[in-house]
């Protein structure tokens, strides 16, 4: 038997190494591609996109599919979805905004963005088949946090807009210290929930059933990035960054950790001061 558990965690352990190696590999690759990530959120094995034809009214397959990425950067906007294309060099990019609109019918998540529409532009809808339903339903969940924390933070500042620009630092640049301050809070952010997605409507169309298979395994780490000093967030980076940590499992571990810490000194000072009271008293 103890054999047997020392098998299993050595396995365990190169399993996580292995896991944490093909992050950082794949980081790097989409760092490439765009010089402001910061981190991986979220990722699916396989996907293949399709495409709306609005004249034709079908589904039409485009030639994208391969790993799906959610990322988060250090400049606006914070998330990113890409997916690194196997079948040619041009990848697919959707920035994830506040106009970002999905829903999800199985296999496939559906998205677009009402931006487009509202600034009288060709409204693309689209759709992504999952090879693995786990992984639509983990990232169609954690887009949909973001999403919302997003629609949040642009409804407080329609209703209440800064009066001041925040300070800058060393005599930067008032946008490279907004970055850099970005990258420090959003590079301890992870995976935020694994709860049932409820959908945000984009549209009733479906794609055509797709029959494929495919090895396929959810993977969504941290790692910590380098150490970023005097930076000084504006109000939307710190809300979206404290929105995005409340998500993170680690980060309620740490504050509740603190909070059982606080709590046990203080009911030690007042156990200590009944007792000299006591000793007092007698």
């Amino acid at each position: 038997n103890t054999r047997l558990i020392s098998r299993l965690n050595t396995c365990t352990m190169a399993a996580t190494i292995d896991a944490d190696t093909r992050r950082k590999a794949n980081l790097r690759v989409l760092q490439r591609i765009d010089s402001h990530i910061v981190d991986l959120a979220i990722t699916a094995t396989h996907v293949v996109l399709y495409e709306f034809n609005n004249l034709k009214r079908t589904w039409e397959k485009k030639n994208v599919e391969g790993s799906l990425f959610v990322t988060k950067r250090s400049e606006a906007p914070r998330f990113k979805l890409i997916v690194l294309n196997r079948s040619s060099t041009e990848n697919l990019e959707v920035p994830i905004t506040a106009s970002f609109q999905m829903q999800v019918k199985e296999p496939y998540m559906i998205f677009r963005d009402s931006s487009a529409s509202k600034a009288g532009a060709d409204e693309t809808i689209r759709g992504i088949w999952f090879h693995d339903g786990k992984e639509r339903d983990q990232i169609a969940s954690y887009l949909e946090q973001v999403v919302k924390s997003l629609v949040r933070i642009d409804e407080m500042e329609r209703n209440h807009p800064p009066t001041q620009a925040f300070v800058v630092s060393d005599g930067e640049k008032e946008e490279t210290a907004r970055q850099d301050a970005g990258a420090a809070l959003l590079s301890t952010l992870t995976l935020g929930s694994n709860n049932n997605h409820e959908s945000t409507t984009a549209s009733g169309a479906v794609p055509p059933a797709r029959q494929e298979e495919g090895p396929g395994q959810p993977a969504a780490t941290r790692s910590p990035l380098s150490t970023h000093q005097n930076l000084v967030l504006d109000k939307k980076s710190l809300q979206l960054s404290l929105l995005s940590l409340i998500q993170d499992e680690r980060f309620l571990d740490l504050i509740h950790a603190q909070y059982l810490k606080v709590v046990h000194t203080r009911a030690t000072r007042q156990t200590q001061s009944q007792q000299k009271e006591n000793g007092t008293d007698k």
